[in-house]
């Protein structure tokens, strides 16, 4: 039905056009351009409400046709008119923008009507011009009559060119009318569908989602101090609980140094005191560099056997026992040593009593 009207409207506008240039043709050259020149006009403003036609028509398929889920406003903006992308942008991202309108057409709905005017003014003029010259030319009522007619005649003939000039300039603004009309529509289509399928697409709603996922991390925020509160504690239980295991292990380190050094001296001590003191060989120790213990490394018969074993097995006794006085203070890797150089002591005896089974070295 619009389209109907429009193009019925722009028929009608072209066929007075042509109505009117035929009737100057071979009788007033002036006025048939005048027509011309508004013919001219009038399609000019035609041809600027098609396109903007199409534009409108172009948009109004694009909002029927938005698929679900659109990932991005740019693809679905590439499916229309040109001239329309930013107004449609705007307007989808929250700004109050008019989508755009014919800009020639309504001046030059106003021109038509002036060229009309114009035409019939300047036939006024040449008839004006041609009576005066009857009227001098000569005194009789006859010969001025006849000379009259003419110019009356044209002067009729000229308002032709406003008939021409309002007509078209009535229809081009009723086809503008209809067009305005229809981009009117669809700009209130396109308000629905960016209160729905557009809406993820404004400022607006982007910052009422931001402004609900700071309300979200700031309820979940007391949550979130509270675990940390929690884990913290269960992290200084942890600590607690390790700490208690490392004391309880240290003891119990120091207990079996403890009862590995005393049978260590209480071996040697009776080892010494069970040989006699002519009997026994010349047996020299080597210490170890971390004072932890004496090595057994050789032993051979010697008459002083007895007051250097009695010499070394009680410096090795005291050099065993002092650390033992002072136990709460070493660290466990001086522990270690010590505990390493009382059992590489004990081996010592024992292969050398393995060695030679006559002599009495002691049972440790």
């Amino acid at each position: 039905m619009k389209n109907s009207m429009y193009w019925g409207a722009f028929v009608l506008g072209l066929a007075v056009i042509a109505w009117v240039a035929l009737g100057y043709v071979g009788g007033s050259p002036l006025a048939l351009l005048m027509t011309l020149l508004i013919g001219v006009v009038y399609l000019a403003g035609a041809f600027e409400l098609k396109r903007f036609n199409q534009a409108t028509a172009s948009l109004s398929q694009a909002l029927a046709s938005i698929p679900d889920g659109l990932p991005t406003l740019d693809s679905w903006i590439l499916t229309f008119h040109p001239s329309l992308h930013n107004a449609v942008r705007l307007r989808v991202e929250g700004e109050r923008v008019g989508l755009p309108a014919p800009s020639v057409t309504p001046y030059l709905v106003g021109l038509l009507v002036l060229l009309g005017m114009l035409g019939t003014f300047l036939g006024m003029v040449v008839t004006l011009n041609g009576a005066v010259l009857a009227l001098e030319s000569t005194t009789d009522l006859q010969t001025i009559r006849a000379s009259l007619a003419a110019p009356v005649k044209g002067l009729g003939v000229a308002f032709g060119t406003s008939v021409a000039g309002v007509a078209a300039s009535a229809l081009l603004g009723l086809m503008s009318t209809l067009c305005r009309r229809e981009r009117l529509q669809v700009s209130q289509m396109l308000d629905s569908r960016i209160a729905t399928v557009l809406r993820g697409f404004s400022l607006a709603h982007q910052r009422q989602e931001t402004f609900k996922a700071l309300q979200m991390q700031a309820q979940a925020l007391p949550g979130v101090v509270d675990k940390l509160h929690g884990m913290m504690e269960q992290m200084e239980r942890h600590s607690q609980q390790l700490g208690e295991r490392l004391l309880a292990s240290q003891e119990s380190h120091h207990r079996e140094a403890r009862v590995i050094y005393a049978e260590l001296a209480a071996s040697v001590d009776a080892s010494l005191q069970a040989q006699p003191d002519g009997k026994r060989p010349d047996c020299r120790r080597y210490h170890s560099p971390g004072g932890g213990g004496d090595h057994v490394r050789h032993c051979a018969g010697d008459g002083h056997f007895v007051s250097e074993a009695r010499q070394h097995g009680r410096g090795a006794a005291r050099r065993c026992l002092g650390p033992l006085r002072a136990l709460g203070e070493c660290s466990l890797r001086d522990l270690d040593m010590c505990v390493g150089a009382a059992r590489a002591d004990r081996r010592c005896i024992e292969q050398r009593a393995e060695a030679d089974p006559h002599r009495p070295y002691g049972h440790l």
